[in-house]
């Protein structure tokens, strides 16, 4: 009976995955992909709003899921909580430090069900995904389940489309038996929040490649992205103004410095060569003031993949509304 009051409420979201959602689905690996999700599984995914579900619920929607539901849907209306339940919702009472949750979704993910988590916590207006809390890798240890990373861009409107990443799936199994400490639980969950985020930078590169643009010998302004020719290659940066060049890694001037997120003045970022600077639509860029503080937030940030988090790709995720 859940089953059918769970797709009663879900075959009427179809219409708005048609006019306002349109998901549009990349994956890690093609060839061995979660395009359908067999048997059980931990979904994780960042989040910003009540549609982040939705999206998912949707995406597989021939796999019943169910999602994890924080106390505070106590205080909303008895309705909601009852809509929220019907939808699959897990609730988890902290004040009373009750463990009910594990044993429920025990139980689901025994029906071969799957259970979707947020461990952002709440919604997370953040440049880039919060930082995790390890519950769900509590959950997915006691249970034998494959977790699967999902990054989701919140592109949300009649007139956008959203796009989800979806990883390969993790699998935990062989700490089923382990005891595993404090210390063991935060390193698993570091390594999996890395995961994420370079499943997110690949997203947003994805989605870079679509815009075109061009360079051009002129006087950098604010938020601009500039280059340098560096021989075989270019290295690009985020200017702010004279003193402040956001980039990651280090100029050509200052080899043997740490693959990190570092600002230099306008001159060490050149050396002895002159910047171009890139020319776009200006509906593709983010305000300056925008620009500037996710810039400085990435300060000191590692992660370098020449795949797809290089200074190319830094430039483009903080300055591109993508």
């Amino acid at each position: 009976m859940s089953t059918i009051i769970y797709y009663l409420h879900l075959i009427p979201a179809l219409f708005l995955q048609i006019f306002m959602l349109k998901t549009k689905t990349y994956y890690e690996d093609d060839r061995r992909q979660n395009k359908r999700i067999k048997g059980s599984a931990i979904i994780i995914s960042n989040h910003r709003s009540f549609l982040d579900g939705l999206v998912i619920a949707l995406r597989f929607f021939f796999k019943r899921l169910h999602f994890i539901a924080t106390d505070f849907y106590k205080y909303r209306l008895k309705i909601v909580k009852f809509i929220v339940y019907v939808a699959g919702g897990i609730f988890v009472d902290s004040e009373v430090n009750s463990f009910d949750f594990i044993e429920k979704s025990r139980r689901i993910i025994a029906k071969g069900r799957s259970i979707m988590i947020f461990p952002e916590g709440g919604f997370k207006h953040t440049f880039e995904p919060s930082k995790f809390s390890a519950g769900y890798i509590m959950l997915a240890v006691k249970m034998g389940a494959k977790i699967i990373p999902i990054v989701n861009d919140f592109n949300y409107g009649l007139f956008k489309r959203v796009h989800l990443m979806i990883g390969n799936s993790i699998d935990l199994s062989g700490y089923t038996n382990a005891e595993l400490t404090k210390a063991k639980f935060k390193e698993i969950n570091e390594e999996i929040y890395n995961k994420f985020l370079l499943l997110f930078y690949e997203l947003k590169k994805k989605k870079a490649e679509r815009l075109s643009y061009k360079y051009e010998f002129i006087a950098p302004q604010p938020g601009n992205v500039i280059r340098i020719n560096a021989g075989s290659y270019y290295h690009y940066g985020v200017f702010l103004n004279a003193n402040e060049v956001i980039q990651f890694g280090h100029a050509v001037n200052r080899a043997g410095e740490n693959v990190v997120v570092n600002s230099v003045s306008l001159n060490e970022f050149c050396g002895a060569k002159i910047p171009e600077v890139r020319i776009i639509k200006k509906r593709f860029i983010r305000k300056t003031e925008d620009i500037e503080k996710f810039a400085k937030s990435c300060l000191g940030q590692g992660r370098y993949s020449m795949m797809n988090n290089n200074c190319f790709d830094f430039a483009n995720r903080v300055t591109l509304k993508i």
